[in-house]
């Protein structure tokens, strides 16, 4: 019994169309669903090198401030969800020295710098690239790689509680940066429970809830601005670093 009230709340917003049941995102015009693996994962690498490597709170504070900051810098509501790395390269380079020269919280950048450094060691064209101008840093390279691999690693399987963090926490980034707007219809579950009860029922319905539409929050980005040249570049990068690890 209580297994299918569970279902029924965690389906209580979705449209039924045929045997299928469409989550409220999806509902959205324009919107699409993308592969998780191959557009969304190198888009939100940066967040699981993020969670892997530091403490959930202090995670969760950075990456919601530097996004609220970029957003702030900006000031323009035309402007991608930047949670996605893809999206980054669709800024100039001008707003790009503006959020750079505009981050005042030193703490924050260094944050930001440690945890992804070997990933702009490693990858060309990264897209936080902008973030490390200046930046002396000692990395090896092989020691990197194997970061790399782990990054990836633990956010191929969505439905980790490692995955969970990074795709909450993506997802709640959309909201607190006015980048997605809920509607009041919607029963949202409390999306701090995924952090403070992980292995409730309320955590769980965060995690169905978060999976059936972060894909759909980055697809629906891809669609408004064109091909996300960013993941295809990613892994045929990873495949060329593999290839001579």
């Amino acid at each position: 019994m209580a297994k299918g009230n569970h279902q029924g709340q965690v389906l209580r917003d979705h449209k039924k169309v045929g045997q299928k049941f469409i989550p409220p995102l999806m509902q959205l015009p324009n919107m699409k669903e993308t592969s998780f693996r191959d557009n969304t994962l190198p888009c939100l690498i940066w967040l699981s090198a993020i969670f892997l490597r530091n403490p959930d709170l202090q995670s969760v504070h950075y990456v919601i401030e530097f996004l609220i900051k970029c957003k702030d810098i900006l000031n323009d509501d035309k402007s991608p969800a930047l949670v996605f790395l893809n999206n980054f390269d669709k800024l100039t380079a001008e707003q790009k020295g503006r959020i750079s020269e505009g981050i005042e919280d030193q703490a924050m950048l260094n944050f930001l710098r440690e945890s992804l450094v070997h990933h702009h060691h490693l990858l060309e064209d990264y897209p936080l690239g902008f973030l490390f101008e200046d930046y002396v840093y000692g990395v090896d390279r092989e020691e990197a790689l194997e970061h790399l691999k782990e990054d990836v690693s633990a956010l191929l399987d969505r439905c980790t509680m490692h995955s969970t963090k990074v795709q909450t926490t993506a997802f709640v980034s959309m909201t607190a940066t006015g980048k997605l707007f809920l509607s009041s219809a919607i029963d949202l579950p409390d999306f701090n429970s995924i952090f403070t009860a992980p292995d409730s029922d309320e955590s769980k319905r965060v995690a169905s809830f978060v999976r059936a539409n972060i894909n759909a929050g980055a697809g629906f980005q891809d669609a408004e601005e064109g091909e996300n040249e960013w993941s295809k570049s990613f892994w045929s990068q990873c495949f060329d670093l593999e290839a001579c690890s």
